[in-house]
């Protein structure tokens, strides 16, 4: 997982442990969604499968295991596990845009900073606990802020702010690697439902049994069908989450460079020299003090 959806494990001490298993690991929580409907469509199944159509329906929903309803509920796992990564990621972000309205750096049009103004900033940083602690803003600033106060050069200060944010958004993007593979994995079931359906219909074609042969042939068409179904959400969601995840990084880097790089005094910040060249520098001004001598004339 990237680096902002890394809790700290003093947050997941102030849960239970099934609460913090679950916040860990989305796919626990998956899990026991996949469980919970099964059952659900289970038992639907045995009290009302015989109706024509509630019956076709829940066979169609996973309803009948012995008929594809172990590989409809892998799609149902697969589906709620992308769901709540994506929950998950799309709740860090909100968070994050919370965090560029904490007032860290000025907004005023007609506000300068001065150096003297660089301590209390990270100061306000500093503060920043719980859910704020590893805000992304605040690596941002406090990145600004090092290589600012090392150079005073403003093209290097944009510089580094520019390769921490690209730093960040790759972080996000291998992240999201598990989210591609679960929008792979869910039509790719399906589709292995299809193979073993076609595959059982095609075994048994030659007994003549067509209410056997078109079952199988159900089991074929129903899991490709809700894998489609349910990958069409999730993907839709998926996109969503990237769109948020391209405005997030735009604001953050307009806001850093916006409220902080844009507003820095220079000239009342001294660039840094080396110790030779200032004690050179005052030596001369010591030299260029000093009053002149007045020539003296020899006596003969």
């Amino acid at each position: 997982m990237s680096y902002i959806l890394v809790k700290s494990d003093r947050v997941y001490a102030e849960k239970g442990p099934m609460e913090s298993l679950m916040k860990k690991k989305p796919w626990v929580s998956a899990l026991l969604f996949a469980i919970a409907y099964q059952g659900l469509v289970v038992g639907l199944y045995q009290s009302l499968g015989n109706r024509p159509f509630i019956g076709r329906f829940l066979t169609l929903l996973g309803g009948d295991l012995s008929n594809g309803g172990i590989i409809q509920g892998a799609i149902v796992f697969s589906f709620f596990w992308a769901y709540l990564e994506i929950k998950s990621f799309r709740r860090e972000i909100k968070n994050e845009f919370k965090g560029l309205c904490l007032n860290i750096l000025p907004t005023s049009e007609k506000h300068v900073l001065l150096p003297m103004d660089l301590p209390q900033i990270e100061g306000k940083l500093a503060k920043l606990n719980g859910g704020q602690k590893d805000l992304l803003v605040k690596r941002l600033l406090l990145a600004a802020i090092s290589k600012f106060k090392s150079t005073t050069s403003m093209g290097e200060t944009i510089e580094i702010i520019s390769i921490q944010s690209e730093i960040i958004r790759d972080l996000h993007e291998s992240g999201q690697s598990n989210i591609r593979y679960l929008l792979w994995l869910i039509p790719s079931i399906g589709f292995m439902g299809t193979v073993i359906g076609i595959s059982q219909s095609l075994s048994i074609a030659h007994t003549g049994k067509m209410d056997a042969i078109t079952a199988t042939l159900g089991v074929a068409f129903d899991t490709t069908l809700v894998s489609l179904f349910l990958g069409a959400i999730v993907t839709g969601l998926f996109y969503r989450l990237q769109e948020e995840t391209d405005r997030l990084h735009a604001h953050l880097k307009e806001y850093v460079i916006s409220n902080f790089v844009n507003r820095l005094e220079l000239k009342k910040f001294p660039a840094p020299m080396d110790k030779k060249k200032a004690s050179t520098s005052e030596h001369r001004e010591k030299v260029a003090s000093r009053p002149e001598k007045a020539p003296t004339k020899k006596v003969s």
